[in-house]
């Protein structure tokens, strides 16, 4: 009894925030992104005359990461998400057919990726303050220097390698189409800032 005390005392908060896993799923849209993503599956396997170069090789990697993902007990899209980037692989060798499908796959997986580490571009809020993740200086870099939407010359400030914090701390990603006030998508200042 005293150790189910100490452990509910301890893992209390945890329990408390935690969310079931259909809950999580349906947080995240992963049966609409699955049931779209076996409908890329069904386009490619239809698919049979594509000249394009590459394209078997990728139906075969896809098929076989679809299934690799559905069966994994902590799901990891990154790989699918790379390949629906736009202009990116699937675009390549599907051309303009499947295209809608595409960009669905790759807003669901999006939105599931910038929840995961700091990407950059990404718009994030935290304590009622709307900011840019900055780009690297190179590959490098570890990501994670906000500069928030305010109308001061330089106010950045670093998060890097500390998404876990950002997150635990109240800081959320928020809808990328968000029109910032202050700074341009790549962390500067608006020129109307300037001139005021």
């Amino acid at each position: 009894m005293l150790i189910r005390n100490m452990f509910r005392r301890f893992f209390k908060r945890d329990i408390q925030n935690r969310i079931s896993k259909i809950d999580y799923w349906k947080q995240w849209e992963f049966f609409e992104l699955f049931d779209d993503l076996h409908l890329a599956e069904q386009l490619l396997n239809e698919n049979k005359l594509n000249p394009s170069i590459g394209f078997e090789e990728f139906k075969g990697e896809f098929i076989e990461e679809l299934y690799e993902v559905e069966g994994d007990n902590v799901i990891d899209f990154t790989r699918i998400w790379e390949w629906f980037n736009p202009n990116n692989k699937w675009d390549l060798i599907m051309g303009n057919v499947g295209k809608d499908l595409g960009l669905r796959i790759f807003y669901r997986t999006d939105r599931w990726k910038r929840n995961q580490e700091f990407l950059p571009e990404t718009i994030v809020s935290l304590n009622n303050e709307i900011g840019l993740v900055l780009k690297g200086n190179d590959d490098t870099d570890a990501l994670g220097l906000i500069r928030w939407d305010t109308p001061e010359e330089k106010d950045v400030e670093d998060w890097r390698g500390l998404f876990g914090s950002f997150l635990q701390t109240g800081g959320k990603v928020i809808e990328q189409d968000y029109k910032l006030k202050f700074i341009n998508r790549d962390g500067t200042l608006k020129n109307h800032v300037h001139d005021s």
